[in-house]
C-alpha cells in the first residue's frame, strides 16, 4: 500500500502546525508516497524551517494568490496514486489514519473523513457530529455513514473529476463549500460519505487527535471565527440541497 497515497497538507493561517503534520504523516504504519505541501497566499505568513528528515517524498507548491479551501483539492490532480489524502491545518492524524481508512475502504467505499456531520433537517446547525470528538461524545466504534466530512479527507483519486464538475465562484465559495460539494457531487454516483472507527481512547487509529484538534481548531484564525460563518454555512448548504439534489440522511 506503501505507493497508493498522496497526503496534501495546507501552510495558510496556521504554520506553526505544520511540522507536526508531517511528522504525524511521515510516521503512519502505511506510509504515504507523496506528500505535497500547498503554501496558500496570505501575507506575513512564512513557511517554517522543515528538518531535511521529514523532506523525503515531499513537494512544496506556493501561491501569489489565496485560493481558499479549493487548491489543496486541484493539488490531488497531480498526484499517481489510487488515493488521496487532505488534511486541514489543525488536524494531527493518528499513526494508522490511513491504515484504518483503507481497511475501511475494503469493507465499504466511500469519501471517509475524521469529522462527519449527520443534519437531522435541512438547517445546517441541526447536526450530530461522529468522529473524534471525544470530548462531545461523538465517538463511532464502526464504519458510519454522514452528510458530509471534514478535518481529514480520504478518498480516490479519481473522484476529484467529480468534485471538479463544480467550478467554485470565490466571491462566494473562497473559504466554504468544498466538503458540501464534494460529498453532493459523489451522492450522484452513489458513492457515500462515511467516518471509519473512532473507538475511544483508541486515538492512533483517529484522523485528528482529539487534544490537539480542540487546542488548534479553537484558535480564532480559524474559519469557524469569521463573522459571516453563522450564515455561509447555512447558505451553501441550502444552495447545494436546491441547485443540485443534494439529498441529506435525514430525507431520504
Amino acid at each position: 500500500m506503501a505507493n497508493n497515497i498522496t497526503a496534501i497538507l495546507t501552510v495558510y493561517r496556521r504554520p506553526h502546525t505544520l511540522i507536526e503534520q508531517l511528522q504525524a504523516i511521515q510516521n503512519q504504519t502505511v506510509p504515504a508516497s507523496k506528500i505535497i505541501i500547498w503554501v496558500n497566499h496570505y501575507d506575513n505568513i512564512k513557511l517554517p524551517e522543515i528538518p531535511e528528515y521529514l523532506m523525503t517524498n515531499v513537494d512544496i507548491v506556493k501561491s501569489t494568490r489565496n485560493f481558499g479551501v479549493w487548491a489543496r483539492f486541484a493539488m490531488g490532480l497531480l498526484a499517481n496514486t489510487k488515493y488521496i489524502s487532505v488534511f486541514d491545518d489543525d488536524t494531527i492524524p493518528g499513526k494508522r489514519w490511513f491504515e484504518n481508512c483503507l481497511d475501511s475502504m475494503d469493507i465499504r467505499e466511500g469519501l471517509y473523513g475524521s469529522i462527519g456531520l449527520q443534519f437531522s433537517s435541512d438547517n445546517y446547525w441541526t447536526f450530530r457530529r461522529i468522529g473524534w470528538d471525544e470530548k462531545n461524545n461523538c465517538n463511532n466504534s464502526e464504519i458510519c455513514e454522514v452528510d458530509i466530512v471534514g478535518h481529514a479527507w480520504f478518498f480516490k483519486r479519481e473522484w476529484l473529476c467529480d468534485l471538479w464538475s463544480f467550478a467554485p465562484d470565490y466571491s462566494k465559495f473562497l473559504t466554504y463549500g468544498e466538503d458540501i460539494a464534494f460529498s453532493a457531487f459523489l451522492q450522484k454516483k452513489n458513492i457515500p460519505t462515511l467516518v471509519p472507527p473512532h473507538p475511544i481512547g483508541q486515538w492512533d487509529l483517529f484522523g485528528s487527535h482529539p487534544k490537539k484538534a480542540w487546542e488548534y481548531g479553537s484558535e480564532t484564525v480559524g474559519i469557524w471565527a469569521q463573522k459571516e460563518s453563522s450564515d455561509r454555512f447555512p447558505e451553501l448548504l441550502k444552495h447545494f440541497i436546491d441547485t443540485y439534489g443534494f439529498k441529506l440522511m435525514h430525507s431520504r
